[in-house]
């Protein structure tokens, strides 16, 4: 039974109880892998223009190219870009993804399936696609108007003039006014999931509203509660990779005994294929950063072969540890909607528990016989 929402802190508090379930993971995962492999595609694609030998590049980056890559060609950084940002907007449907799950729970409704997450999510990535792409239109726009100011400003002997006459107003008035809407911009990856997946109608006016509502009139609380579901993503995933590493420790240990080294050697050949030493594996099984306090994987790679199994059993290897950021993620995701669902009542004393889930709808109950009509 999903606790009634305080409004407060506590909520967000629970975030990390929150996103412990298997369906929040799997809707995370399912989506962080969907944006790792078009992020893959169109990097490798970009790296092939290049002239790079793509079986070189794989084997020191493998699945994980994260990278400072730098590319001569324009075509290549444009084909990179596409591929980033899409890698982005991935996550962000799974953080959609998640927040709808969450949602539903917060408005009665415990049992909304993964897949009916999933496919919610889909259904409303046009109207986060058209959010984002409304606000990076509108920074164009001021683009291009500080781009005539500037040819304006081109005129001889009274064009420095002009420029220094309007540089404070309304040149830096607006530059500060864009600067922030860059910001909100940014950050807009985690908060507009969070609000969309609450909008009954799939707005995209209503969604940018309350993404800059919540930002301006609440910043210091919603930073706090973001910080707060960060850090104990953080934390509490290390500690869910570390049950993982268990996990498989005890099944290699288990399976061996009626085995044999064989079952060992397989788990070694599958962690060999995976890039055990990039950041971003060695800061998942890490308890935070500067903290030198986790789990080495590099050492239970040894020992392995180069069988087909091998790499099948790395591909199985890399879901669990696909897991372990789906539940950082997750718990991130499940924070901002529980703060959003928090902040709208204290700016707007709007409770959206109130609200019917969109997926649920109650059985029909025949209304009560009247007794004196049968007599």
């Amino acid at each position: 039974m999903e606790p009634a929402p305080q409004y407060n802190f506590i909520d967000v508090l629970r975030a990390p109880a929150g996103a412990l379930s298997a369906k929040r993971i799997f809707v995370m995962t399912f989506f962080l892998i969907l944006g790792l492999v078009v992020y893959d595609i169109f990097t490798y694609i970009a790296l092939a223009i290049e002239g790079e030998r793509l079986g070189n590049v794989y084997s020191v980056y493998g699945l994980l190219p994260f990278y400072k890559l730098a590319f001569d060609s324009i075509i290549a950084q444009i084909v990179f870009a596409i591929g980033a940002l899409l890698g982005v907007l991935a996550a962000m449907m799974g953080f959609f993804g998640v927040g709808a799950l969450e949602v539903e729970a917060i408005r009665g409704h415990q049992f909304f399936s993964p897949f009916g997450a999933i496919g919610f999510s889909f259904s409303r990535l046009k109207q986060m696609l058209l959010s984002e792409l409304a606000i990076v239109v509108f920074l164009l726009f001021i683009v291009i108007l500080f781009a005539i100011f500037g040819l304006i400003c081109r005129l001889p002997v009274i064009g420095d003039w002009i420029y220094s006459v309007f540089f404070v107003f309304p040149g830096f008035f607006i530059a500060i006014f864009t600067v922030f809407i860059i910001f909100v911009l940014t950050l807009s990856v985690v908060l507009l999931p969070a609000v969309a997946a609450t909008e009954r109608h799939g707005e995209a006016f209503h969604a940018i509203l309350e993404t800059f509502s919540t930002i301006i009139r609440q910043p210091i609380r919603w930073g706090l509660y973001t910080l707060y579901a960060a850090a104990a993503a953080k934390v509490f995933s290390f500690v869910y990779a570390y049950f993982c590493y268990r996990a498989v420790q005890f099944i290699g240990w288990a399976a061996k005994i009626g085995g044999g080294e064989t079952m060992d050697q397989l788990i070694r050949s599958g962690l060999s294929h995976l890039p055990l030493k990039a950041d971003i594996a060695r800061e998942s099984f890490n308890i935070f950063p500067g903290i030198d306090w986790g789990v080495d994987l590099a050492r239970w790679a040894r020992g392995g072969t180069d069988e087909a199994a091998g790499h099948l059993m790395a591909f199985m290897l890399f879901l669990i540890f696909a897991s372990v950021i789906g539940y950082f993620l997750a718990t991130i995701a499940v924070g901002q909607v529980r703060g959003y669902v928090a902040i709208r009542y204290i700016k707007d004393e709007y409770r959206l528990s109130d609200e019917k889930p969109l997926f649920f709808e109650e059985e029909p109950v025949n209304p009560p016989i009247d007794e004196e009509s049968l007599d």
